[in-house]
Formats: C-alpha cells, structure tokens, sequence
C-alpha cells in the first residue's frame, strides 16, 4: 500500500506564493502537506486538476486518475483514516531545484506512518515528483 500512495503522490505538483528561481524550504514543506491533504480528504477532482501536465490529459485519463485516487484514498479510511498530516523535515537541492519533503501521517489509532515525497521546483510552483 505505501507503494501504492507514493507512486500517487510522485504524480502531483503544488504552486508556493513563491516566484521566479526562489525557493525556500518552507515552500516545499506546505506545498506536500497541502496535496496530501487533499489526497486524504477524497478530493480526487482537484487532486487530478493539480497535477502536473494536467491540462494535457484525455477526459477518460482524468476519470481513470481520479477513480485511483479515490480509491487509495477509501483504502487509508479502511485504515482508521488520517486524522492530522504533518511535514516533518525536508532536504533541499538547490541544484536541481528539488526537495525531499519528510511526512507524518498520523492516523486515528494514534499510529503514525512516515512518508517522503520527491518535489521539484518549476515555474514558480513546487510540484511533487
């Protein structure tokens, strides 16, 4: 399963209040813990709509996205459901404008699963990668 919600999570991007060749670690942070909100939430419209290269999609690959979403989202309530996500910590790579952003899922039996999510940074918006 955890394959599974990574392999979802490489598929997202984020746009930051940041702009042009500027990031900053906190940027990362917020943009991951925002899109995996939303992933836990079930909002597989906006989830899909956010992804990078969204716009290209065929309205068939948007349903069949959006189905798998939903889906590992239906799977983590099976779990117990995730109460609070938190961005713990990440790892910046100024060179290539990536970031590796450390969350903590904590779910409603207080157990707690750990997750990092690859990001990159393009045109001014923290995309997951």
């Amino acid at each position: 399963m955890k394959g599974f919600l990574f392999l979802l999570l490489i598929l997202l991007f984020s746009c930051s209040e940041e702009s042009g060749d500027t990031f900053t670690n906190e940027g990362a942070l917020q943009a991951a813990q925002h899109f995996y909100t939303l992933f836990i939430q079930g909002d597989a419209q906006q989830y899909v709509d956010a992804m990078a290269g969204a716009e290209t999609f065929s309205a068939d690959y948007k349903e069949q996205m959006q189905n798998v979403i939903a889906q590992g989202s239906r799977e983590l309530e099976r779990k117990g459901g995730v109460v609070r996500v938190e961005a713990l910590s990440d790892t910046l790579f100024v060179a290539d404008s990536t970031a590796y952003v450390y969350l903590d899922l904590v779910f409603a039996d207080s157990v707690h699963e750990q997750i990092g999510v690859p990001m990159v940074f393009e045109h001014g918006c923290w995309r997951i990668k």
